[in-house]
């Protein structure tokens, strides 16, 4: 049913949209009188405010988009791995019927297409763009980007003969994985520029939003097996619960188990958890706690998604006779 491929898909994807969403949310928060100088256009006299982004700006914005354009275009390409013809894509795109996936494709063409724009004009590439204009394409950035988040989990959600899939937890874990992995991504690129000393607040901020994101997605995920294993007890012995039970298992204490504990539980949640509550307490990291920290969000947003796609997959091709 999926492959490799759409794993590594689901995770570029919602890593590079949930940067793109933060990203986002902090370019809206930046003081307009920051980034815009009065001009007088000496043809006309006319008075016109131009984008002038700050170096330290620069040094904070630009490196993480790159990231997030960099994750969202190897994204696509898995996802064209996965389809074996680049013309399924184009007739994906060009004669669509409204669905998961044709919604999902034309939100990460566009958030690519805007995260490259914002990328160059918080580089200092667009100095005629006008503010308003560059406050407009971070709103639709945030709106794309949240579309993107969302729908790698809905795409799996709609599978209803996949008991794992089918529950309102999972899109809501996925959209709180990805955040996670977007704030990794987010401050983990910052390290290597000077915005790690000239934004070491605002990043240590970032870090303690991040621990309450990780909480939510930890009770998400509770909340995910435990609905799915209820399901499983409640509705008698047939194919569906029979498949339930067995994807719980699987992550519990079977084949995914080593994976789902170790790389998601343990350096997804709990590593990352204990290094943000620490720097809240001493207010402020070191740069190689945080790449640490980001290093294992990351592997624990991967991790998550291995399981979730193999735990629920597995069981249900068995059922159907095919395991």
């Amino acid at each position: 049913m999926f492959g490799t491929e759409i794993v590594c898909y689901l995770f570029l994807g919602g890593a590079g949209a949930g940067a793109c969403f933060v990203l986002a949310v902090m370019g809206l928060l930046v003081p307009r009188e920051r980034l815009g100088v009065r001009q007088v256009d000496g043809l006309d006299g006319h008075v016109r405010t131009a984008l002038l982004v700050p170096r330290v700006y620069r040094a904070l914005f630009t490196p993480p988009f790159v990231c997030a354009v960099l994750a969202l275009t190897l994204g696509m390409a898995f996802l064209l791995a996965d389809l074996g013809r680049s013309d399924r894509i184009l007739l994906l795109l060009t004669q669509p019927s409204l669905s998961h996936i044709v919604v999902g494709a034309y939100a990460l063409v566009i958030s690519v297409v805007l995260a490259s724009v914002l990328a160059l004009a918080w580089g200092g590439v667009f100095r005629r763009m006008a503010p308003h204009v560059f406050v407009a394409l971070q709103v639709l950035m945030l709106a794309g980007a949240a579309v993107v988040m969302a729908y790698t989990g809905l795409l799996l959600q709609s599978m209803r003969a996949v008991a794992l899939w089918h529950s309102p937890w999972l899109p809501a874990l996925f959209v709180l994985s990805s955040l996670s992995c977007g704030f990794a991504l987010v401050v983990g690129a910052a390290q290597f520029s000077e915005a790690a000393g000239a934004f070491a607040s605002v990043l240590s901020r970032s870090a303690l939003a991040d621990a309450g994101v990780i909480v939510a997605e930890a009770l998400a995920a509770v909340a995910l097996l435990a609905t799915v294993a209820h399901a499983a007890q409640a509705g008698g012995a047939n194919g569906t619960t029979v498949a339930a039970a067995e994807s719980v298992r699987q992550l519990a204490c079977g084949v995914q188990a080593p994976l789902f504990w170790g790389g998601f539980v343990t350096l997804g949640l709990a590593i990352p958890l204990c290094i943000e509550v620490a720097g809240a307490m001493l207010h402020r990291l070191p740069s190689v706690a945080i790449l640490g920290l980001a290093a294992s969000v990351l592997v624990g947003g991967f991790a998550l998604r291995w399981c979730i796609v193999n735990a629920g997959m597995h069981p249900a091709l068995s059922v159907l006779g095919f395991g």
